[in-house]
């Protein structure tokens, strides 16, 4: 069964799924924010992405496994507007990016 590939790289939460059209599956985990502080700064949230990511996607190894990824999206900026942007979507892009060239995907 083919599935899509799915990566998120917000500013608080590490996410990424496999979907088959039905159902499948979702990896995510909170950055860490350290106490009595109320968020991180974006490049505090880019570096635990590059850390996060690759652990996210190990999670998901029995279900990619099995079946062949068709397509990767991911989210690209916080909201669909002219001039938003956050740097820590760029880890999730980039990443998206690299899976989608090396496997010929969209």
């Amino acid at each position: 069964m083919a599935l899509i590939l799915g990566i998120d790289t917000s500013n608080y939460t590490t996410s990424v799924a496999a979907f088959d059209g039905v159902g499948g599956k979702n990896c995510s985990r909170l950055l860490d924010v350290k106490p009595g502080e109320a968020g991180l700064r974006q490049s505090d949230a880019v570096f635990h992405h590059t850390r996060q990511l690759p652990e996210q996607l190990e999670q998901l190894k029995p279900v990619l496994q099995n079946d062949t990824i068709c397509a990767v999206g991911v989210s690209s900026r916080p909201r669909n507007l002219d001039g938003s942007y956050m740097p820590c979507f760029l880890t999730g892009l980039g990443m998206a990016r690299g899976i989608a060239l090396t496997q010929h995907l969209p």
